[in-house]
């Protein structure tokens, strides 16, 4: 499993003072490249699509000082494409769970994964799974 601590922003908040329901997805994908980023792939970084995405709001989330958590594991690895769980959470709340799907791409067509990128997210299955 992978964690990634981001500290919020005023500027996140919406109206109401509730983190704003697009930021929660930009907190994925900054989850999402800091995972990728701690594993080059054999033809260098990581080329990859967001094919899907899909969040489910638990709690709402109101500006703090405390950073809040994203945890990101793999639910399944494709052939081409693998699929990674996510929550946002603090250590009293579940704000957010979600899933992305995502697709190695070269020159805007979809690729197989590799060899080492097949072995990393093995690294990162989700013990549930």
């Amino acid at each position: 499993m992978h964690t990634y601590a981001i500290q919020l922003r005023r500027t996140d908040m919406d109206a109401f003072q509730h983190l704003n329901n697009v930021v929660f997805a930009q907190y994925l994908d900054e989850a999402r490249s800091d995972l990728l980023a701690r594993h080059e792939s054999a033809a260098g970084s990581w080329r990859v699509v967001v094919a899907g995405q899909r969040l489910s709001y638990r709690t709402p989330l109101t500006f703090r000082t405390d950073p809040v958590t994203v945890t990101t594991a793999v639910e399944r690895i494709g052939n081409s494409s693998f699929t990674l769980v996510h929550e946002i959470r603090d250590a009293e709340s579940l704000y957010l769970t979600a899933t992305s799907t995502l697709v190695a791409v070269s020159d805007s067509a979809p690729r197989p994964l590799d060899a080492a990128e097949r072995d990393y997210l093995t690294t990162l299955i989700s013990p549930q799974n």
